[in-house]
């Protein structure tokens, strides 16, 4: 915040309203963008012959990126000030939308969108500093509102607008979907926004303690990927993991060390913020785990288009957005542990339910489901915020946001990579079980492939060419039911997961 220069006059209301509307779709714009690469996850596994446990880096190299940029943040702003840093991450983010439009291989498609990533996690903080800095103090609480409700939107209908670009035109075009968006904010930037502050104290930027934690997480990441396709006791496996805990043991050592550490450890003295940053890698998990695997399901199991896989999201977006001052109002009258813990059980039910959805499912059904998990979200969001704040002193408020923004975000990667593995794996392990059930004496499948032979004995085909109709059709069905089941198994695991995370906050904030 320190880069964000002030005039000694008090900004007049369109100076105020500019610099919200700036920072605000520039951020819309990137938020929307994570959850729109969710919609072309079926797209991408075609075009490049590819499952899910590679496909997946669309959304965890973007998280990841993500979070990587959020530590960025306070040294590129201090350092070249508020508009330059956000003129920087508008241009790269156009680079990489055209670059992964044009890319021949999965890598590039990848190495755009962790590009992109980076530049959502600079601007996400830029944007809600330089907000909270152009209003007076009386009027913060009703511009971070408004602000809140806008980051919110993003998320909400960026599948619905992946969708259409998906069904109208081609999946590559969603990279570049924000950039109008992005156009309008760099112009009203170049107005409103602050430029550099000479004066402003440049922040320290460790880059060993910036190199060794990115290096742990994608190793991490890299390693149990290619575990599920490779074997988990190959070398490269080996190496990966063993790389990733070892960057991790040297970032720990590092920060404890260092006189100017990535992330503050004073924070992780205070056992209240510790047991919320545990909540909130937990939360970080399972919300990105949803916004994942719903998207998914809907197009590969029921056949949706990615439209209508928007469309099925877009009830529950608008729910988030309409239950703020609800959720506020049960912040002020309740213990964090309580709401929290209630939110993490609406989720936990709302997937327990999902689990039972299959190809007959109807839409609304599936939408209502995913909005009453809205509910859950909605609610853990501000309690969670607020407790974060409290936990520690005044004086390392600053930091205990920017801290607790990356554990989640870091959260949201692994539990999309692992829930990505799992669904993969009982993809996998269900279509074997289909398939050694199909013997002689299975008089189901027997029949429907006599029944189809008879279908298609009007055609006037050879009797060989019926019956291997019947037998690709009767494979076809099989490898759906086989998706059904794993998407199901996802759900429950999500559900246990949720379950789980409502137990461990009742102990860990009621204890604190």
């Amino acid at each position: 915040m320190a880069a964000v220069t002030t005039d000694s006059s008090p900004p007049s209301s369109l100076h105020k309203a500019g610099t919200t509307l700036a920072v605000l779709l520039a951020t819309i714009s990137m938020v929307m963008s994570s959850t729109m690469g969710n919609v072309i996850i079926p797209d991408v596994m075609g075009t490049f012959g590819i499952g899910q446990d590679q496909a997946h880096w669309i959304s965890t190299g973007f998280l990841s990126a993500m979070g990587a940029g959020m530590l960025l943040n306070a040294s590129l702003m201090t350092r070249f000030g508020p508009r330059n840093v956000l003129m920087g991450a508008l241009a790269v983010f156009a680079v990489a939308a055209f670059a992964g439009q044009y890319a021949p291989t999965f890598a590039g498609v990848v190495l755009a969108r962790i590009a992109q990533g980076l530049c959502a996690g600079l601007v996400q903080p830029l944007g809600l500093s330089v907000v909270y800095l152009a209003f007076a103090p009386e009027e913060r609480s009703k511009a971070m509102g408004w602000y809140g409700m806008g980051i919110v939107f993003g998320p909400a209908v960026g599948p619905l607008i992946g969708g259409f670009i998906v069904d109208e035109t081609h999946w590559r075009m969603v990279l570049a979907a924000p950039l109008p968006i992005m156009f309008v904010a760099a112009c009203l930037a170049t107005r409103f926004v602050p430029g550099h502050d000479a004066k402003a104290v440049k922040a320290p930027f460790n880059l060993v303690s910036f190199v060794l934690v990115i290096a742990s997480i994608m190793l991490f990441l890299s390693g149990i990927s290619a575990g599920q396709r490779d074997g988990w006791t190959t070398d490269l496996v080996f190496l990966l993991l063993f790389g990733s805990a070892s960057a991790m043991i040297a970032f720990v050592l590092r920060e404890l060390s260092s006189p100017t550490p990535l992330l503050q450890p004073k924070l992780f003295t205070y056992p209240m913020y510790v047991a919320i940053a545990i909540v909130a890698f937990v939360f970080g998990a399972g919300l990105f785990g949803t916004l994942y695997i719903v998207p998914v399901m809907v197009q590969t199991v029921q056949g949706l288009s990615a439209l209508d896989a928007g469309l099925v999201l877009l009830p529950g977006g608008i729910l988030m957005m309409l239950a703020p001052p609800v959720a506020g109002r049960l912040v002020g009258n309740l213990p964090a542990f309580v709401i929290i813990g209630a939110g993490f059980l609406i989720l936990a039910t709302s997937c327990w339910l999902l689990a039972g959805a299959g190809i007959l499912t109807t839409f609304w059904v599936m939408a209502g489901l995913i909005a009453f998990g809205r509910i859950g979200l909605s609610i853990i969001i501000p309690a969670q915020n607020l407790a974060t704040m409290e936990a520690v002193p005044r004086e390392l408020a600053a930091y205990a946001s920017g801290t607790m923004n990356f554990i989640r975000i870091v959260g949201a990667a692994i539990g999309v990579n692992v829930l990505a593995i799992l669904l993969e794996s009982r993809i996998a392990g269900h279509g074997n079980e289909l398939l050694v059930s199909q013997t002689a004496d299975n008089f189901v499948s027997s029949d429907l492939r006599s029944t189809l032979a008879e279908f298609l004995a009007v055609t006037g085909l050879p009797i060989d060419e019926r019956s291997a109709i019947a037998m690709g059709y009767l494979r076809d069905a099989l490898s759906l039911k086989a998706h059904e089941l794993a998407f199901q198994d996802g759900h429950i695991a999500l559900a246990l997961f949720f379950l789980a995370a409502a137990g461990a906050t009742v102990l860990l904030l009621r204890r604190s």
